[in-house]
Order: structure tokens, then C-alpha cells, then sequence
């Protein structure tokens, strides 16, 4: 049987605890890659045409909430994305981030402990939504001849995903478990857009990663055992706790890996050579 740690560990110990996410739109959300105007959908052999959502946004999102909740309890305020990452609080180490180009210029790097895969619409698409806006004048308020087309994915679609955290400690499962459930947008232009109800339905700690939202949903009689979310929730201690806590055991496991990297330097001593090395 598969525990959680009862702290980070260095090295893996091959424990996956998968949350099977479902997130239900609550507005028309704009989910898009680079192109401005363009809204995420793919062709699945076995499942047709599905809106996605690919990991990276819903990474990004979780990681923001974990960086803004910790924040709150005055732990590593200075550390935010890209080049200011600090690389020794508990978003870091969720979430990974390299040492050379993080504000602090440490010696490592830490790779994400948290994993997921693209979050999929439970329903085919059927076609995509187009919404209508006309350019307002800023000294008349007036419209004019503008217009601007927005595509859009529906309110009401359902997606589901899993998220996985690798080598769990119960403190890292109380973090995301509660910025999980604190996510309520997604997609682009999420100040008016995008409001979303996220659930988490089932839960499952393993050896390996065996639960995949695109099996479940190519074959929905799959069977896969129903663990009570509830009571696995209620079981983590609560969330304050959980950050002061795994913020602390942080630095003891950063002092062991520093002192693997920099092993001291055996001295070297000079002998002094015998009456018979002078002789000679």
C-alpha cells in the first residue's frame, strides 16, 4: 500500500496522488494558444472533436494561487514568476523552476512535483461560438464601424482532467487540494470571462499514474474505483498549517542537497620524507 511522505524527499519514491478534476464552466471562456482568435479544439480518433484546456494554462493558474495564498501568510512575498522565482518556498517546490535563471542564482534546480495532462470537454463540439463586439468611442461613448469577433467555448462544458502530485507529503496535498478548489476562472481575458466551478470527484494514491480522463471518457463503464473525496479532504490537516509546515522541512532538505553538491575537500598533507628518501 501507497502512504503519503512524511517529508519532501530528494530522491523519488515512486507515490502518485492523482485528483480527478472536473471544471464547469460558468460563462463563455475564451481558451486559445498564441493565435489571437483562435479557440482550442482537437480531433480525438476515439472521442471526435473536444474543446481542451492544455495543462500548461491550468499549471499556470494553480501555480499563481499557490504564489498569492502563500503570500498571505508572509512566506517568500518577494517570489513571483519567470526571473524572480526564489527556488526554497513550497510553490517552488511544487512546481519546479531552474536555479540559473531565478533571482537567487542557487547552485539547483528543482523539477515540478506536479504533473497533469490536457483537460478535456466530457461533450464533442458541435460548432464553435461566436461573440460580437462593437468598439466604444472613449470621448462620445458612441459605436462606431468596429466590430470585434470573439470565439468562444460555450458556458455549461464541462472538462475533466487529472492532476498529479508525485512523492506527496500530506502538507503538499492540503496545498493544492485548496488552491484547486479556489480556481473560479480560466481561459484568456479571465476578468470578465471565464468564471468556472472546479470540483475535485475522485481521488486515488498509487505507485504509478493509472487514471486517464481520455480513457474514461473513450470508455465511461471503465471501472475505476469511487474513493470518498470528502473524507480524504477532511483527513489533511488545514492549509495555514500545511504551508508553515512544508515551508519548514523545505530548508532542511535543501541543506542536505547543498552538502551532496559541495562535498568538503580532504585536506591535503604533506609528509615528510625519512632519513633515507634525504639519503638517497
Amino acid at each position: 500500500m501507497v502512504n503519503f511522505l512524511e517529508t519532501p524527499s530528494l530522491l523519488s519514491k515512486g507515490a502518485y496522488l492523482q485528483l480527478v478534476v472536473e471544471m464547469k464552466l460558468l460563462d463563455d471562456a475564451i481558451i486559445r494558444s498564441n493565435e489571437p482568435e483562435e479557440v482550442l479544439t482537437h480531433h480525438y480518433q476515439a472521442l471526435g472533436n473536444r474543446f481542451v484546456i492544455p495543462w500548461r494554462k491550468v499549471k499556470g493558474k494553480l501555480r499563481r494561487l499557490v504564489l498569492e495564498k502563500q503570500r498571505g501568510y508572509d512566506i517568500s512575498p518577494a517570489c513571483a514568476l519567470k526571473d524572480d522565482l526564489c527556488l526554497f518556498c513550497p510553490s517552488c517546490l511544487l512546481f519546479g523552476g531552474t536555479g540559473e535563471t531565478s533571482s537567487s542564482k542557487v547552485s539547483y534546480n528543482m523539477l515540478s512535483r506536479v504533473l497533469g495532462e490536457t483537460f478535456i470537454s466530457t461533450s464533442t463540439v458541435d460548432a464553435v461560438q461566436n461573440y460580437t463586439q462593437n468598439a466604444v468611442g472613449e470621448k462620445d461613448l458612441k459605436t462606431g464601424q468596429a466590430l470585434m469577433t470573439i470565439l468562444t467555448v460555450p458556458k455549461e462544458t464541462v472538462f475533466q482532467g487529472t492532476v498529479t502530485i508525485k512523492d506527496p507529503t500530506r502538507e503538499m496535498a492540503a496545498i493544492i487540494v485548496d488552491n484547486l478548489q479556489r480556481l473560479t476562472r480560466i481561459g484568456a481575458r479571465s476578468v470578465e470571462w471565464g468564471r468556472v466551478d472546479t470540483r475535485i470527484i475522485n481521488v486515488r494514491m498509487s505507485d504509478r499514474e493509472d487514471i486517464s480522463v481520455y480513457h474514461l471518457l473513450e470508455e465511461p463503464a471503465q471501472e475505476v474505483v469511487q474513493n470518498d473525496v470528502t473524507a480524504f479532504v477532511a483527513g489533511l490537516p488545514p492549509v495555514d498549517a500545511a504551508y508553515a509546515t512544508l515551508n519548514s522541512q523545505i530548508s532542511v532538505m535543501l541543506e542536505e542537497l547543498i552538502k551532496a553538491r559541495s562535498p568538503q575537500k580532504e585536506k591535503k598533507t604533506k609528509e615528510k620524507p625519512t632519513q633515507l628518501e634525504i639519503g638517497e
